[in-house]
């Protein structure tokens, strides 16, 4: 948010994986106290945990501390978990559902997003993330901050997860160019994107 405000930066704050809340309400903490008070904040999950573990995602040689159903939150639980944070709710918006199912041009139409600020990655898994950045690119501008809370998942492995689905993303997308930003714990990056004419 620091980056966003040093920047002059105007978009939303959009989270893919949200659980209880707790990045969330740390994120529109963040963004009121940098004076944000334009941005818009849109948490997309499930919220019936992650989906059935398959193909790249399936780890046969370790113990695969991802496994369907982890991570469920029920979204009136969600719902309260912000208000009890002190998150305005009207500058909320939830999109429950899977993400195959409602990263669309449908949802696109029904969401007041012009551009994004700050997007958040906590999806975990390949087949989690590859429909995201499908969905993320139009609202894409140069300063746009990507985090991904689990790049160092599957053992830091690049042919896994959310590791993998960046790299193919950015290799159909030419004009992006993302530029590592701040790595954070264990298994935390994000990125600043610039586009090329």
């Amino acid at each position: 948010m620091e980056f966003v405000q040093g920047s002059r930066l105007k978009g939303d704050y959009l989270e893919f994986g949200c659980y209880e809340g707790k990045s969330l309400i740390s994120a529109f903490h963040f963004a009121q106290a940098r004076g944000l008070k334009h941005m818009r904040f849109y948490a997309f999950d499930s919220f019936e945990g992650l989906p059935e573990i398959k193909g790249i995602d399936e780890v046969k040689d370790i113990d695969n501390y991802f496994t369907k159903g982890l991570y469920a939150c029920d979204v009136n639980k969600f719902k309260n978990n912000l208000k009890r944070g002190g998150v305005d709710l009207n500058k909320v918006e939830i999109v429950p559902g899977w993400y195959d199912d409602v990263l669309n041009e449908e949802t696109k139409k029904k969401l007041p997003i012009n551009k994004a600020a700050v997007i958040w990655i906590d999806c975990d898994l390949y087949e989690s993330t590859v429909p995201i950045l499908n969905f993320i690119t139009d609202y894409l501008q140069d300063g746009t901050i990507l985090i991904f809370d689990d790049w160092f998942c599957f053992r830091g492995n690049p042919d896994k997860g959310e590791q993998k689905a960046f790299r193919e993303w950015l290799e159909k997308n030419l004009s992006i160019k993302a530029t590592e930003f701040h790595k954070f714990g264990w298994n935390g990056n994000s990125f600043i994107f610039n586009l090329q004419e």
